[in-house]
Parts: structure tokens; sequence; C-alpha cells
């Protein structure tokens, strides 16, 4: 019946993350609609030394684009929006700018590991800083359902174990819904669809080109955005004027 395989996934789980902190964590984040960020960390750092996270960092660096952010440890300069808003009008930097202004996030919303001189700690943090970018450039809301989906992307190129829990724990946790219970499913789906069809991310150094017009971010990427739906920030953020 193949539930030998099952049995084996499911003592993998196990391994990997202590289920009941991963799983408290995972609703934590779910009944906060994706905004607190806090969640995310802490879940994070759950997974910073498991085996997990090591096996992600092997993934990352089979990406030669990601290998050389890890030899270089880039991180790229601090991101100011005051300053990001000069660049013209549909590059990066604008876009970005504006997108974070109206919502009144800051760039620097996340914590910072004590250094970067551990593998996973890196890695984490490239991912906490270029988060933004990826929501930026494929369309996906920064609140409720698009977070599902832009987390999704990182989970399925890289097997982030962070994203991985929560995305796969707000499919499990859809299961206690009546009515509307494969939205879920398929927010997380249309991130891990787009996944398949873009470049990876990881590896992308937006800071050196923020100039560049996201549409040719896109291009370069083979990303179609999402512009329509409860998870596209082009429908969600009313009042944005780009």
């Amino acid at each position: 019946m193949g539930y030998e395989h099952l049995v084996n996934t499911l003592k993998a789980i196990a391994i990997t993350a202590p289920a009941a902190r991963a799983f408290e964590l995972t609703v934590e984040f779910a009944l906060g609609q994706g905004k607190d960020t806090a969640t995310v960390g802490r879940l994070e750092d759950h997974f910073r030394d498991r085996p997990a996270m090591k096996a992600c960092v092997e993934r990352m660096k089979a990406d030669p684009l990601m290998r050389k952010c890890f030899d270089d440890r880039y991180m790229g300069p601090e991101l100011d929006l005051d300053e990001l808003v000069k660049y013209p009008r549909g590059s990066l930097g604008y876009t970005f700018a504006k997108v974070m202004k109206h919502l009144g996030y800051k760039p620097h919303f996340y914590g910072d590991r004590p250094s970067l001189v551990e593998d996973t700690d890196y890695a984490t943090m490239r991912v906490r800083k270029t988060h933004d970018f990826h929501h930026i450039v494929t369309g996906f809301s920064m609140i409720g359902p698009g977070e599902l989906g832009v987390i999704a992307i990182t989970a399925l190129q890289y097997g982030y174990p962070t994203f991985m829990t929560l995305d796969l724990g707000a499919i499990a946790l859809s299961m206690m819904r009546v009515e509307g219970w494969g939205q879920q499913v398929g927010w997380v789906r249309r991130g891990w669809e787009m996944a398949e069809q873009i470049k990876p991310l990881m590896g992308v150094r937006w800071e050196e080109a923020l100039d560049k017009p996201v549409d040719v971010w896109r291009k370069e990427l083979n990303i179609e955005p999402i512009r329509q739906g409860q998870n596209s920030w082009y429908e969600v953020l009313t009042g944005l004027e780009l």
C-alpha cells in the first residue's frame, strides 16, 4: 500500500524538527496571516543547527551564483528607502521603496545573526534580506495568501526548511475548514508552480542593479508575475501609486 514509505518520511520529519515546537510556530504564523515575522525568525532559529538546514545549504551551494554569494559572504549595502524612491520610475529600487513605504515597512525589519561565519547563518540572513525583493518581482503580496506563495518558491527551489514547514503546515491546517479549505493549497501550489518555471532566485544580487526595470528583471528570470487576486500586491495594495 506504500505505507512503508510514509512511515520513513514521518520518521525523517521527526528527526529534522521536533514536531511539537515546529507545529506550534507554524500555527502562530498561520493565525497571524503571515504578519508575525518574529515567528518566522524563531522557526529559523529552531532549524539553525539541524540536518535539514545543513542539507539546504548544500542545495544552495549547488547553484553556482549562490555558491559565489557564500564564498563572498555577499550581503550588499543597507537599503535606504528615501534614496531608492529617487531611482527611475519602474526600476526595482523605486518599486521596492514605493511598496515598502506604502506598507509602512522598514527594509531591515529582521533580526541579525551575531556573525556570518557559519554557512547556515549566512544563508538565513541572505534569505531575510532578499525576501521582499522576491515579493516585488513575483507579484506575490506581502500579507495573507501572497506570503504562502512567495515562500513556496524558496521552499521548492532550495528546500529552505522554515518556509517548507510553514507551507506544509498551512496546508495541514486547512483540513480544519469545511468551506474553502482548498484555498491555501492553491496559494501554496501557485508558488510551487512559479518556482519550477523561473530561474533560481537566491543567487541573484539585486542590490547591484536596483536601477534595472522590474520588467527587465522578470524577463531575465522568466517570471510571469501574479497581477490579480488576493495573493497579488498589485490588487491588495489599494491606493498604491507607482
